[in-house]
């Protein structure tokens, strides 16, 4: 479940949002902006192993460990989402 939003840095999560979309849009071939609001795999295509590879490309941009321990994906389905998640269970290396 995504932390509540108290607990989420604002700034780290506007960092990761926009780690995710240049990413995602290098990933799944996309000009078009990507938004919050959209379903990683029903509008953007993200299959598992897509996902995977941004856990771990936005991981490497930011310098952070995201604990996937505590994922439950079928909780994240938006790009915000998941933006919330990371940004509240993840720690600097």
């Amino acid at each position: 479940m995504t932390a509540p939003d108290a607990q989420v840095d604002s700034a780290l999560r506007e960092r990761v949002v926009e780690a995710m979309t240049t990413v995602l849009k290098r990933l799944v071939e996309r000009e078009e902006p990507i938004t919050e609001d959209m379903h990683m795999a029903d509008e953007l295509g993200v299959s598992s192993s897509l996902g995977l590879e941004l856990l771990l490309e936005v991981e490497e941009q930011l310098g952070i460990q995201i604990d996937v321990e505590r994922m439950h994906p079928d909780e994240l389905l938006t790009v915000g989402e998941l933006a919330t998640f990371i940004a509240g269970h993840s720690r600097p290396w």
